[in-house]
């Protein structure tokens, strides 16, 4: 009885359950496509099993095993990350109206290649309404450039995000 609640114990203490919709207690993964959301002792065995087969946070990450991104903004992460590591360096592309960070954001905010030209204009026109000062944070500045996408006819026919 002891190795029964020291496995079970252990197993309870190993195991990295992700609570979400759509998935039982144990969260997505090979023990979620097996059991389902069965409720009940069943979920321990759906979460040995994403432990055991180590396929949960793969699962994560990719978007497989009947893991998935809902209610994640993955786009806006992204971008908000972009701008977080590249601060500097894109805040002078847009200065001057080019450079590589400015073409990263431009496809990072859905625009296609052919609008770069004029997305580096409207960027560089609106730096100072984009870099209000060097305290901006990362979220000011995503807002104030899908601002100024919106505000040109041209760019909020063309730029998806």
């Amino acid at each position: 009885m002891k190795k029964y609640l020291l496995v079970t114990i252990g197993t309870m203490l190993l195991s990295s359950p992700v609570f979400a919709a759509g998935y039982g207690d144990a969260g997505c993964g090979l023990g979620s496509l097996i059991f389902g959301k069965q409720q009940g002792p069943v979920q321990i065995l759906a979460a040995t099993t994403n432990n055991t087969a180590g396929n949960q946070s793969f699962g994560v990450s990719s978007g497989t095993s009947n893991c998935d991104a809902k209610g994640t903004d993955t786009a806006k992460l992204e971008q908000e990350q972009f701008i977080a590591s590249n601060f500097s360096g894109l805040a002078k592309d847009m200065a001057v109206g080019e450079g590589e960070q400015l073409v990263v954001l431009a496809s990072l905010v859905g625009c296609p290649a052919t609008q770069q030209t004029h997305f580096n204009t409207v960027a560089q026109q609106n730096y100072e309404a984009i870099f209000t000062s060097d305290a901006t944070t990362p979220v000011e500045i995503l807002t104030a450039v899908k601002g100024a996408v919106l505000r040109d006819a041209e760019l909020s026919a063309t730029c998806i995000n």
